[in-house]
């Protein structure tokens, strides 16, 4: 479906007011995201650095021997993936003693009261085991919903480089989990009164809330952006309707006039517009008023010599008939043919390299010919004609002598040419079987072929004979089967 050039540019200018709407928001969402990320990981790792220097390493370390012999001497381990299983509450069971110890209840006093000063919402402690790279739970801040000790989860991935060296601890890692959404979590060694590390101060710090904000203004953003997009395409529509779409419908309407005119008769319908825009469509209409100056000057002249140039071209198109068409077949001849040759000689010095030539023969012309007359000689000949093109309908076809023709194969016809030839050769095996045929009807024919090689042909011919070679290959083979 054609559309106006006014529609045009209003498709340009909403679809580029659309594409700055996305792009700011996509911007936007990336910045403050990124500066969000940042805050947080911030965050995350001044807090647990303070947890880690706050709490009392020495009780910590009880509290982590307690439950890491009881880890190491489980037999079946079940982190908290596996909490659905019948056996991780045994599992889990094994450990609940010991959050009547008391040494369990001082740490976790000790670090409920940071958690609720620093308005985090997790605060605990882990046992790194990098062998198995697990985290096992020690103590956990929380009254309800608690993580019991001995429970364990995996190592975050971006957390393996520092399994080697467990003092750095864990810098700050972002995680998306369908429970608990997005987290930034930070965990740092705690260390005994001997300089120990004894486990880590873990973190947790949910961006739900901010992120649900982030979305509401970036809502709000898009929101303000498209309505002040819908203004701005409204005084662009309004803008180039009047100073594009409605000039040049006044020349179109002032040429569709002009087409109508008659000869020998005087018109000014560009002449006659008011078109003062500044621009190139008042330039333009400045040279359709000098075209409509001149072309009335030329019409006559050109009325006069019509005849003549129609004269004129009769007889050249007369004379290309009568130069390059076979009379017998209507297809093109030899000297057509050799002008081929030499077009196709160019292409090759330039570097072309899809082209074939297909040579194709008549067998047994001189016996219709004596057997039945020329007349039925010819009638094969332009038989085998049809077929020729009938076959190769993408490329030109030459008759280059009395029962011999050629095809420049181009296109479809080069790319298909082993699927063609087997065609033809079945055409002729059908025709050779069709009994309500005459015998010159069912004619025989061989065909060869040959494809540019650039390391063995510098010109056409050179394809020629190998083409005209494989043909005679083929004729000799088909005289000795009927043989």
């Amino acid at each position: 479906m054609k559309r106006s050039l006014g529609k045009k540019i209003i498709m340009l200018v909403v679809s580029v007011a659309i594409l700055l709407i996305v792009t700011c928001i996509c911007v936007s969402a990336l910045v403050v995201r990124k500066m969000m990320d940042s805050e947080y990981s911030v965050t995350a790792n001044s807090m647990a650095g303070t947890v880690s220097v706050t709490v009392d390493g020495d009780r910590l370390e009880r509290v982590t021997k307690k439950v890491m012999e009881l880890y190491r001497s489980a037999d079946n381990k079940m982190d908290n993936v596996h909490q659905d299983d019948p056996g991780f509450d045994a599992y889990a069971d094994r450990f609940m003693f010991l959050t009547e110890d008391p040494d369990y209840i001082a740490a976790r006093d000790e670090l409920r009261s940071i958690q609720d000063i620093s308005e985090v919402d997790c605060v605990y402690t882990l046992c790194v085991v990098p062998e198995d790279k697990t985290c096992v739970y020690i103590v956990d801040a929380a009254y309800e919903d608690i993580v019991t000790p001995g429970r364990f989860d995996q190592v975050e991935e971006v957390c393996y480089p520092y399994l080697d060296d467990l003092t750095q601890g864990f810098p700050a890692f972002i995680t998306d989990t369908p429970e608990y959404g997005w987290v930034v979590t930070s965990c740092a060694p705690i260390y005994n009164s001997k300089g120990e590390v004894v486990c880590f101060a873990a973190v947790d710090l949910s961006m739900n809330e901010i992120l649900a904000k982030v979305k509401n203004f970036l809502l709000v953003l898009a929101g303000l952006l498209m309505v002040l997009t819908a203004v701005i395409c409204v005084v662009a529509i309004l803008y180039v309707k009047r100073s594009i779409v409605k000039p040049i419908n006044m020349l179109s309407q002032a040429a569709g006039q002009y087409g109508h005119k008659e000869f020998n008769v005087s018109h000014s319908e560009f002449g006659a517009l008011k078109i003062s825009t500044g621009d190139e469509i008042e330039i333009l209409l400045n040279s359709m008023v000098q075209m409509e100056k001149d072309i009335d000057r030329y019409i006559d002249n050109l009325t006069q010599t019509r005849e003549l140039l129609s004269s004129a071209r009769q007889r050249a198109d007369d004379m290309h008939e009568l130069a390059y068409i076979d009379a017998l077949t209507g297809v093109r001849n030899k000297l057509a043919y050799d002008k081929e040759k030499q077009r196709l000689d160019g292409e090759i010095k330039i570097g072309m390299r899809a082209c074939g030539i297909a040579m194709i023969d008549l067998n047994f012309l001189k016996v219709i010919n004596d057997t039945y007359g020329h007349e039925y000689g010819n009638e094969a000949i332009k038989r085998l004609c049809g077929l020729v093109c009938q076959i190769f309908d993408h490329s030109p076809v030459f008759r280059i002598g009395g029962d011999e023709f050629a095809v420049i194969l181009r296109g479809a016809d080069y790319n298909n040419i082993e699927k063609l030839t087997m065609e033809f050769n079945k055409s002729l095996e059908t025709m050779a079987s069709d009994d309500s045929l005459q015998p010159w009807e069912k004619i025989s024919a061989s065909l060869g072929y040959a494809m540019y090689d650039n390391s063995t042909d510098s010109c056409a011919d050179d394809i020629f004979k190998r083409a005209d070679q494989r043909m005679y290959e083929r004729k000799k083979e088909m005289k000795a089967m009927r043989k």
